[in-house]
């Protein structure tokens, strides 16, 4: 039993024992020198009396004593109790179980202690739960690289391959190295990416949000797609757009929109349009990206988020990407409070809204 092997419990019934033993002795002299004081008044009492009460203090004294034992020992299994209870929940997490559940209606200070216990226990489970969704990140981004990666070394493996053997003519030497050149820029593509979708896969996006103008925020953005666009004669027309200062991060925030802005140059056809629009609602600031390209199909509205997803259509898989410039964008904005939402119509082009928090405006 572990009231007879526990140190302390042991140490606590000495000193019970030892303190009652002292309240015995006590008594026992102070009903001595009162009947002696007595004796000094030249009371007489009989000797039985004397005797009668001295045997039923004694009686009081040992019940007192054994009614103390009792009620210590209760109260020191009600403890030891609680303390295992706590022990054995320890050992359950240390075995992987955090099912510890606390229905503690009571007050003290082991009822908020085993409580305590319990909501630590359920913030394990979320923190471990946490970290193995994370392995699970990892892993699917280790897959994805490689899957990624594989297909442009095979290509230039095998063209590099055909121009070392050689017997190839002028043109077609010159042709395979054009292919090797596109497949080299869509490794450094992917690595440039993937530097991007790091960050957010390991919490390295670090947003840092100051008061700045969304305006200058989206005409940055912009400036980065002028040529792209410029090259395709794509028109992008900015409609109502207000300076107004609002607490988000700059470079992320511009990085966001400039993915969506590329998406929408890249797959919209020559002369065609891009339309920017931004109105401030009651808390938020909404920012319209729309085109009129090739659209989204209905099947892949809600795939065109997920890492890596470019779609099945010829336009899309002829067109340069690695397919995380809308999911970096979407991580980004929810970072910092807001969303990103897309209504398209396949052939009928896009509509990218982005909303972005006025709180702390």
């Amino acid at each position: 039993m572990i009231l007879g092997k526990d140190p302390i419990v042991k140490k606590a019934f000495i000193i019970l024992l030892i303190s009652l033993v002292f309240i015995y002795s006590i008594t026992i002299l102070n009903n001595y020198f009162f009947i002696k004081q007595l004796q000094n008044y030249n009371i007489k009492i009989n000797e039985g009396l004397i005797f009668s009460f001295i045997f039923k203090s004694i009686v009081i004294i040992a019940l007192v004593i054994i009614l103390n034992i009792v009620l210590f020992i209760r109260v020191l299994k009600y403890i030891m109790k609680k303390l295992e209870k706590v022990s054995f929940d320890i050992d359950r997490i240390m075995d992987g179980d955090f099912s510890t559940i606390s229905n503690i209606d009571k007050e003290g200070i082991l009822s908020r202690l085993e409580s305590q216990f319990c909501q630590m226990s359920r913030r394990l489970q979320l923190s471990m739960d946490s970290i193995n969704i994370e392995k699970e990140k990892v892993k699917s981004l280790v897959t994805d690289i490689s899957h990624q990666i594989r297909t442009p070394l095979a290509s230039i493996k095998m063209f590099n391959s055909l121009l070392t053997e050689g017997g190839l003519t002028k043109v077609e030497e010159e042709e395979f190295l054009e292919r090797v050149k596109d497949e080299v820029n869509k490794l450094e593509w992917l690595a440039n990416s993937l530097v991007k979708i790091s960050t957010t896969e390991s919490g390295m996006i670090q947003i840092k949000k100051e008061k700045e103008d969304i305006k200058q925020t989206i005409l940055e953005a912009v400036n980065g797609v002028y040529l792209e666009a410029l090259e395709k004669d794509i028109n992008i027309n900015m409609n109502n757009l207000e300076s107004i200062y609002v607490y988000h991060d700059f470079k992320w925030t511009k990085e966001a929109i400039f993915n969506i802005l590329d998406n929408a140059i890249k797959y919209t056809n020559e002369n065609g349009q891009v339309n920017i629009s931004m109105e401030k609602l009651e808390t938020y600031i909404k920012i319209d990206i729309e085109d009129n390209g090739i659209g989204i199909p209905l099947g892949d509205i809600e795939k065109i988020f997920d890492r890596f997803y470019r779609g099945d259509s010829e336009k899309v898989k002829k067109a340069e990407g690695s397919g995380i410039g809308l999911y970096l964008a979407r991580n980004i904005l929810e970072e910092q409070g807001g969303g990103l939402i897309v209504s398209s119509e396949e052939g009928q082009g896009s509509k990218f809204t982005i909303l972005i928090t006025l709180q702390g405006y």
